[in-house]
């Protein structure tokens, strides 16, 4: 942790190498690790992990965001949202996944599922109203005045 506040992500990653395997497969140090990795910009590596927790974990959609997240960086946005829509079908009430696709499919030009996306991750969350008139993904909603 020290490593991490200080900014000292490799070494932080280096520290989580010297646990023993028990110790490694805890839920919150391979959560910490995903972290460190994207706080490193260690996009491939982030994929990987994220990918395994959401196999491991098909009930949590954080996995399935972050690994989106991180494949976004590593791959493309399509690669991106094809991991959100089949996660989509497995938490098809889950706001955050709602949004990053509206993310992606403005990112892609395709105002009009962005659109889509967008109000219904608002409608399952009213919260994501402020985030949709701040976010930088959706900004082409926004110049094309589809955000309520």
């Amino acid at each position: 942790m020290g490593y991490a506040n200080l900014g000292m992500f490799s070494d932080a990653l280096e520290e989580l190498e010297t646990l023993s395997p028990a110790m490694s497969s805890d839920p919150g140090v391979q959560e910490f690790k995903l972290r460190l990795l994207e706080r490193a910009s260690r996009w491939q590596e982030a994929a990987g992990l994220a990918a395994r927790l959401a196999s491991a974990h098909p009930d949590e959609p954080r996995w399935f965001i972050a690994w989106a997240f991180a494949k976004r960086r590593s791959d493309s946005i399509e690669t991106a949202s094809k991991i959100l829509t089949d996660a989509a079908s497995l938490h098809p009430k889950d706001p955050l996944i709602q949004f990053n696709l509206g993310c992606y499919a403005a990112q892609r030009g395709d105002l009009s599922s962005a659109q889509s996306y967008v109000r219904h991750a608002i409608a399952l969350d009213h919260g994501l109203e402020k985030l949709a008139h701040e976010d930088p993904d959706l900004e082409p909603l926004r110049q094309a005045h589809l955000l309520d």
